[in-house]
């Protein structure tokens, strides 16, 4: 049976394979495929979703059925997991983690992502062998009382991740003197993973961390909110700020007017991607970053020779990279491609549009982290005294839109004649003037349209064309 999407396990909660008999099977298959006959340990987090609980609870059987342990860290972003586990490496190599989380899905939705001793995604041969495992096991598991871990073991998790964070923002300022006064950073989180942990971290810097939608009730991850959703959080800082939209020039803003948010910042429900708003209330996107940190490497520690990005990069930006003399390798759309890629290519940045950033940190260890993401894009406007603004200037980008689609069924809807040739079509209109790029979607019910063109005009009228003239028996 396929379980495995692009990233994990995903789909809606009760429904299959998210319901509790399923993931008992699949905890129990994960430990199996991962242990063989040892015991090893499991660390498992979550999102803040209100189905997490029984999401665990129904893992955790599967794996004590196994006879390995599992320690609950509760509320936790996903790539905190990730070193916490790198981490733990040392000592043992038989523990493994899982965050429940469907990422920057609604509520409804959930999922699993699966990490190894080390602390990356597991690998491709791995989710084939969990997928058999799930298949072959017919005895029925009995449910086990699962093994917490107790509170003040608990916070030392949350801890560990404060300090990991501190520790590599003053690798990237140890040398700093900054005579400025302090830079206020907005970060949205989404309502979900780092809602506890954001008003902890970087407290003895000249950073202040000002958090919003961090209120988690189990309902409200990712609404109206996030990195998906960036328009309460552009609304705030130009409300902050005292500006319209529309300003353009930040140096006379900044003479005219107090600014009072320096940066904002919007994560996902599991903390692994990190979209940015200007002061000016403009949105830099995850190829707009991927590039801003690539070219500064370059200048700056000259350590750059290729970067990795997938299908979706923009097509302006991938142009930006050849004239800069940087190799552009291009993946399918998912994070686990992107980093089999950068480690293969020694590639030291890589990333999505949607604004997960991948990055070597301590120890060797790749990780999507948008807080990390973050100290980087401040080092950039640091040491480069520009603002995220002036830097987003310099980008020239084609403009794009990408448009989600619900079908009855992503092959039947590739698959049909009306709507290849409609595709073809579009393709024969833009020319090349642009592109356009239709897949998909690895996590949900969707298929994803994308569209570059020159002329920003030309894309609304391309998309009306598309969804004109597609079968309408195919979608929802």
């Amino acid at each position: 049976m396929k379980l495995f999407g692009t990233d994990g396990i995903r789909g809606k909660f009760n429904e299959s394979p998210i319901n509790h008999n399923e993931l008992v099977k699949i905890g129990y298959a994960f430990a199996k495929s991962l242990f063989g006959k040892e015991h090893g340990k499991i660390f498992i987090s979550n999102d803040g979703r209100e189905s997490c609980s029984v999401i665990q609870s129904a893992l955790s059987s599967g794996i004590n059925h196994q006879g390995s342990e599992v320690i609950f860290i509760g509320l936790y972003p996903t790539p905190a997991l990730s070193i916490q586990l790198n981490q733990s490496a040392p000592t043992s190599e038989l523990h493994a983690g899982i965050q429940i989380t469907a990422s920057h899905n609604p509520y409804f939705d959930n999922g699993v992502k699966f990490f190894n001793n080390k602390g990356h995604k597991i690998s491709n041969s791995l989710e084939k062998s969990i997928e058999q495992e799930y298949s072959n096991y017919n005895e029925s598991i009995n449910v086990k009382n699962n093994q917490y871990v107790k509170p003040e073991y608990k916070n030392t998790f949350n801890q560990n991740y404060i300090n990991y964070i501190d520790e590599y923002f003053r690798l990237k300022f140890h040398d700093f003197d900054n005579e400025k006064k302090e830079f206020n950073i907005l970060v949205d989180c989404a309502n979900g993973s780092t809602s506890q942990i954001i008003s902890k971290i970087l407290k003895d810097s000249f950073v202040n961390i000002i958090p919003i939608h961090n209120e988690p009730s189990g309902t409200n991850i990712n609404e109206n909110c996030g990195a998906t959703n960036t328009r309460i959080l552009k609304e705030f800082v130009a409300d902050f700020n005292k500006i319209g939209s529309s300003s353009s020039d930040l140096r006379d803003t900044h003479q005219h007017k107090d600014l009072k948010i320096d940066l904002g910042v919007a994560l996902d429900g599991d903390g692994d991607r990190a979209i940015f708003i200007s002061p000016l209330g403009k949105e830099i996107n995850g190829d707009d970053v991927l590039y801003i940190l690539t070219l500064f490497n370059k200048k700056y520690h000259n350590n750059i020779k290729s970067i990795v990005g997938t299908q979706m990069t923009n097509y302006g930006i991938q142009d930006l990279y050849k004239k800069n003399n940087i190799k552009f390798i291009e993946t399918d759309v998912g994070d686990k491609y992107v980093l089999r890629e950068m480690i293969r290519s020694g590639s030291n940045f890589g990333g999505e549009s949607s604004g997960h950033i991948i990055i070597p940190v301590f120890d060797d260890l790749f990780v999507g982290d948008g807080i990390i993401t973050l100290i980087n894009i401040l080092e950039v406007i640091f040491r480069q005294d520009k603002s995220i603004d002036d830097l987003k200037k310099e980008i020239l980008s084609i403009p794009s839109k990408l448009y989600n689609t619900k079908v009855i069924d992503k092959k039947i809807f590739l698959e049909d004649h009306d709507n290849i040739k409609v595709f073809s079509n579009l393709k024969k209109m833009i020319g090349d003037k642009g592109r356009v790029l239709l897949r998909p979607s690895g996590t949900e019910n969707l298929v994803r349209l994308l569209i570059e063109h020159k002329d920003i005009k030309q894309i609304e009228i391309l998309s009306q064309y598309f969804y004109d003239n597609i079968n309408k028996n195919t979608i929802v």
